[in-house]
C-alpha cells in the first residue's frame, strides 16, 4: 500500500475519525414563569469508517428552561464526555432551534424558529479517556420576536465533530 505521508495521513485520520453526537433539548421562550422543564435526550451515532472510537456524549445540563425576553441573551451548559480509552477532541458543536410548540406540545404557527439563535462553540476542546467538560453555549432571541412566541418552547438540536487527539 502507498504511503499518502505524514501531513495527508493526519488529515484523512482526522477525518475518518470524527465523531458526531446529537441531542436534543428545549429552550423556553417566556415571560412569565416557565411550567415546562427542559428537556434531554441523547441520540449519538458515530460517522462511517470511525470503527474503534465510540461517539462522544452530548447533554444540556442547564437544569431548565432559559427565560427570554425580546433582544435579550442567555446560556445553556453542555456536557460533552469521552467514552473512550484516548483523548479526543471536540472540533465543533453546534445547536439548531426547532420549531416552537406550545405547553400542549403543539406547533406554534405565528412563531418561526428563526427568532432563536445559538451561537457555536468558539474554540475547540480536549477531553480526556472516560472524562467529561462542561462548555456554555450562548442563545440569542431577536428583538421583533411575534407575539406568538410568548410561552413557546424551542427544541434544540445540538451536534459536533470529534477526532483523535492529535
Amino acid at each position: 500500500m502507498r504511503s499518502l505521508g505524514p501531513r495527508m495521513e493526519v488529515a484523512v485520520a482526522m477525518t475518518i475519525l470524527g465523531v458526531g453526537a446529537a441531542v436534543v433539548a428545549a429552550m423556553h421562550l417566556t415571560w412569565p414563569e416557565p411550567e415546562l422543564p427542559a428537556m434531554a435526550y441523547a441520540v449519538s451515532n458515530g460517522e462511517a469508517g470511525v470503527a474503534d472510537l465510540q461517539p462522544f456524549g452530548i447533554d444540556d445540563v442547564s437544569g431548565g428552561p432559559v427565560e427570554l425576553a425580546p433582544g435579550s441573551e442567555g446560556s445553556r451548559l453542555v456536557r460533552l464526555s469521552n467514552p473512550n480509552s484516548v483523548d479526543i477532541v471536540v472540533l465543533t458543536l453546534q445547536a439548531v432551534p426547532g420549531q416552537p410548540l406550545d405547553a400542549a406540545h403543539n406547533r406554534v404557527p405565528g412563531c418561526p424558529a428563526g427568532v432563536l439563535t445559538v451561537v457555536p462553540m468558539a474554540e475547540p476542546v480536549t477531553i480526556p479517556p472516560s472524562g467529561a467538560v462542561e462548555v456554555e453555549m450562548v442563545v440569542q432571541i431577536a428583538h421583533d420576536v411575534p407575539d406568538a412566541c410568548q410561552d413557546s418552547v424551542f427544541p434544540l438540536t445540538y451536534s459536533g465533530r470529534a477526532a483523535r487527539a492529535v
